[in-house]
């Protein structure tokens, strides 16, 4: 698979940036193997500054309450079974504190591609957009190439990835932080839990 952009304008082609698959992969495992700054030049091409990446992060890693509380109930659920969670403990009930900004992402054929089970009402609001369905190799929007790195590195290392990153300002003026949370049967990781909450931009600090 190669992530590619419809339009010939060079600002997306710049913006999307590509990755072959066995390159994407290849990236993963380096997030995965703790090499945090392994998408910097990746996220250069894309024109935005590098991204802030944490494994495991703790609660003062956490500025926004919603992503401490997601990642609280995570680890409550791996210290209540000695495993992460399957896609069946999340429970809308629970977790209503955090539902706007949750989005489910179902993994299919070993993390081939993503599928958007569910995309949070607030996140949806602030892009303006609802993904719910869509497939993550089939969307010709900015980051693509650099989320399924990340989601392809929590197959591999089933653990919290907490993430801060800033698309270039002429797609979205919003940056974002997000934790992913992996979900797993059977031994892999089945579905992922994202918890999305807009952050300043980088070079606004």
């Amino acid at each position: 698979m190669t992530f590619v952009v419809g339009s010939q304008d060079p600002r997306f082609q710049r913006a999307l940036g590509t990755l072959e698959e066995a390159q994407s992969w290849a990236l993963a495992r380096r997030l995965a193997d703790g090499e945090l700054n392994c998408c910097n030049p990746l996220m250069a091409r894309l024109g935005s500054p590098p991204p802030v990446m944490v494994w495991n992060p703790r609660p003062d890693d956490m500025e926004e309450e919603v992503l401490r509380f997601l990642a609280q109930w995570w680890a409550q659920a791996v210290a209540a079974s000695g495993a992460p969670p399957p896609p069946e403990m999340v429970d809308p009930l629970a977790l209503r504190p955090a539902l706007g900004a949750i989005s489910l992402l179902d993994v299919l054929d070993g993390g081939q591609d993503f599928q958007m089970r569910l995309h949070g009402s607030e996140i949806s609001k602030t892009l303006d957009i609802d993904m719910t369905g869509m497939r993550m190799g089939e969307m010709a929007v900015p980051f693509i190439a650099f989320l399924m790195v990340t989601y392809r590195a929590q197959l591999l290392r089933p653990e919290p990835l907490l993430l801060r990153y800033t698309p270039a300002m002429e797609f979205f003026l919003s940056a974002w932080w997000r934790i992913g949370l992996p979900l797993v049967r059977d031994g892999q990781v089945v579905r992922l839990l994202i918890g999305m909450v807009r952050a300043p931009r980088q070079e606004d600090l």
